[in-house]
């Protein structure tokens, strides 16, 4: 019997894909991970498919939600990759679930850290704000779809 996968196990092995492609700054190959990633299952590959199909628009804007002098490149790539999947699931989720979920993985690969001295105080202690920077850039994404959707009815009407 298959044992099914969590929705979160799901998204973090699809970011996982990713982040390689973001890495390497390379173009997705559906081929190449159709035959190297045999831990994803069918609705994992259909979802990489849709990514890679909108990953020009997708990767377009995000890139422009963000500050002028901070380009796409300079976003660590991890960040990247969990934005690009935060984005793709605008399309057919709710945005507070996709918005709790790209803040979630993130804090889990981006923990905080405190540094103590040899009698365990802490004297230094890094808190990383990288989930805020997701759910800013994820929750613009998101209002940039809706006016999109708005001009585009008008636009038909």
């Amino acid at each position: 019997m298959e044992k099914i996968k969590s929705r979160r196990r799901s998204r973090v092995e699809i970011i996982q894909v990713l982040y390689k492609y973001e890495l390497l700054n390379e173009e997705i190959d559906l081929l190449d991970i159709f035959e190297n990633y045999d831990f994803l299952d069918e609705a994992q590959m259909r979802k990489i498919k849709s990514i890679a199909k909108n990953y020009a628009f997708i990767k377009k804007s995000l890139s422009s939600l963000t500050n002028q002098s901070w380009h796409w490149e300079r976003i660590a790539p991890l960040t990247r990759a969990i934005l690009v999947n935060g984005a793709s699931e605008c399309f057919y989720l709710q945005p507070k679930i996709v918005l709790n979920e790209a803040v979630e993985i993130t804090k889990m690969f981006y923990s905080s850290v405190e540094i103590t001295n040899e009698e365990g105080i802490v004297v230094n202690k890094h808190d990383s704000k990288q989930y805020k920077f997701v759910n800013a850039i994820l929750q613009n994404f998101y209002k940039l779809l809706v006016d999109l959707e708005a001009r585009t009815k008008n636009e038909n009407a």
